[in-house]
């Protein structure tokens, strides 16, 4: 539920964007919104794999101690985000003449980043905790605030740095909303151990190196075809993205869910039942997405003429290789678990660089054969390389992992 309220926060939002903005505002929108995932995944990916191990296996006081530190020291990473925030806005500002307006509204962005940092931070805590109607209670009032604060954003001249600015207000609400649950749940310990941060740093380094090249190799291409060609392709790119993002959405709220379940399975089944849980829900997702654009197909007509009330060139190609996206993300989504929860982090960051290197240089070259749809083009290669390369991983994991046959046994006397 709380997933499907997500999906309907990036559609309201998005169809307000495109039907009350113009598409340059929107495009605007779409560039600077697309930093908070990469802080947010940055944070977390450094984070899940320490908290989940001491959550679910250390003794309460150590739990809490470690808690209390992580709440602490997670303020640097702010400060941190928010420092590199305001020295780009103050470059970019200097730099004079219409660029001060690109400035503001890198500053809404980067403010939309740190709360966005801390809203999240709370959420994959009580994720972790398996708090999941906690969380869907704040989402529900993060969600009223964002989309009302982008109604009123379109209302102005200004209605990309003001979307980001109602994104950042709803996310703080919604933090502190976390908070007092998590507290209601379970008190930490304060001001906690030192160092609770680092040591998260350091056992996660290698999860936090792969998400930032997968948000290099997811959202790399929208600044590539911003600058090969103009914020308005990016605009369509992200327009017809927009039917297709509840399958995204969807997919990235079971996965949240899915890092502390699989580490579980894995202890209590085995490496083998853990695929076999694994594949059920690719499987199930799979069957769910097909659904879902086979509807999407049969009335995209309609919602592009009377929903959205614009049209844009290559659309149904857009659409399409968007489609074919969605479907590899899917399943790669819930696959990569038996690495993670075996703790290769590090060979998932080197096939995942890998996938990026080859999408962003399939969409730089294509973009100018093929116009929007040549990004597309790229981050469709660099997806269907790396759900081969992780089946590729699997399978020989599971083979190494396999009894010797009868006649391999050592012959004892």
């Amino acid at each position: 539920m709380s997933q499907a309220l997500l999906s309907i926060i990036n559609l309201l939002t998005g169809l307000i964007l495109i039907r009350r903005a113009s598409q340059a505002q929107y495009g605007s929108f779409v560039l600077i919104s697309g930093a908070a995932p990469l802080v947010v995944q940055l944070q977390n990916q450094l984070i899940a794999p320490l908290l989940t191990k001491r959550v679910t296996a250390a003794p309460d006081s150590e739990r809490k101690s470690y808690v209390g530190g992580l709440l602490r020291e997670q303020r640097y990473l702010q400060a941190m985000v928010a420092a590199a925030g305001l020295l780009i806005c103050a470059a970019v500002w200097l730099a004079g003449g219409e660029l001060r307006t690109t400035a503001l509204i890198f500053l809404a962005g980067a403010i939309a980043a740190v709360a966005a940092l801390f809203r999240d931070f709370l959420r994959m805590m009580l994720v972790t905790y398996r708090r999941p109607y906690d969380v869907l209670r704040a989402d529900v009032v993060y969600a009223a605030l964002f989309v009302a604060g982008v109604w009123f954003a379109t209302l102005t001249d200004i209605p990309a740095a003001l979307s980001a600015l109602a994104m950042a207000a709803a996310a703080t609400v919604g933090g502190l909303l976390l908070s007092r649950a998590l507290w209601r749940h379970d008190p930490w310990t304060s001001p906690g151990m030192r160092g609770a941060f680092s040591q998260s740093v350091m056992y996660g380094l290698w999860a936090a190196t792969g998400a930032v090249i997968h948000w290099v190799f997811n959202q790399g291409y929208t600044y590539i075809v911003a600058v090969r060609l103009d914020v308005t392709a990016v605009a369509a790119i992200a327009a017809t993205r927009l039917l297709l993002s509840p399958l995204g959405v969807f997919s990235l709220g079971i996965s949240s869910l899915m890092f502390p379940t699989a580490t579980l399975w894995l202890q209590h089944h085995g490496l083998r039942g853990l695929l076999r849980r694994v594949l059920l829900f690719a499987l199930g997702l799979a069957a769910i997405s097909l659904v879902y654009l086979v509807i999407m197909w049969s009335v995209r007509d309609w919602i592009f003429l009377y929903v959205l009330k614009r049209d844009y060139a290559q659309r149904d190609l857009l659409l399409g290789l968007w489609s074919a996206i969605f479907f590899a993300t899917v399943i790669r989504d819930q696959l990569i678990f038996l690495q993670m929860a075996r703790g290769h982090f590090k060979r998932l960051a080197g096939l995942t660089a890998f996938c990026a290197a080859l999408g962003l240089s399939v969409t730089f070259f294509a973009t100018q054969n093929h116009g929007a749809a040549g990004g597309l083009l790229g981050l469709l290669a660099g997806e269907l390389a790396y759900v081969g390369g992780v089946i590729f991983l699997t399978v020989r994991d599971v083979r190494a992992s396999a009894p010797p046959a009868p006649n391999d046994l050592p012959v004892t006397s």
